[in-house]
């Protein structure tokens, strides 16, 4: 009995695992090769799930402001990206969210009722928000 050894994971459990990070890690990657970038992509800024803004995310374009409506939270564009750069909210997780540059990318902050999704330019003619925050 004291010479046993307890086994962690089996020969098969390992392949089994390695199988399922193979397949991960191959569909994360055709779905990145296969993305087409956007010719232009926009920034819609919704607070209090209202459309109260849209950026276009140009490279060459470098500013930062307040949300209208909400002057506690302030993005920030830079180098055809944005971010939350700075909000009174307890838990900064919205600043911690970092850069969004991709159509579909989104980010928030849930306590000052703030969204920002980023959509390529003729994507999403509603103009609804996919969140309400109330």
């Amino acid at each position: 009995m004291a010479d046993e050894k307890i086994r962690f994971a089996s020969k098969r459990d390992w392949v089994v695992i390695g199988a399922l990070l193979l397949v991960a890690f191959g569909w994360l990657g055709i779905r990145n090769w296969t993305a087409r970038p956007a010719a232009r992509v926009q920034a819609k800024i919704y607070y209090n799930s209202a459309l109260v803004k849209t950026v276009e995310l140009d490279p060459g374009v470098e500013e930062k402001f307040a949300v209208p409506g909400q002057p506690e939270v302030v993005l920030q564009v830079s180098g055809g990206k944005i971010r939350f750069y700075s909000s009174t909210c307890p838990d900064q997780l919205c600043i911690h969210a970092g850069y969004l540059s991709r159509p579909g990318e989104s980010a928030a902050c849930l306590p000052r009722k703030v969204a920002v999704k980023l959509v390529a330019v003729g994507e999403s003619g509603d103009g609804t928000p996919d969140t309400y925050i109330s």
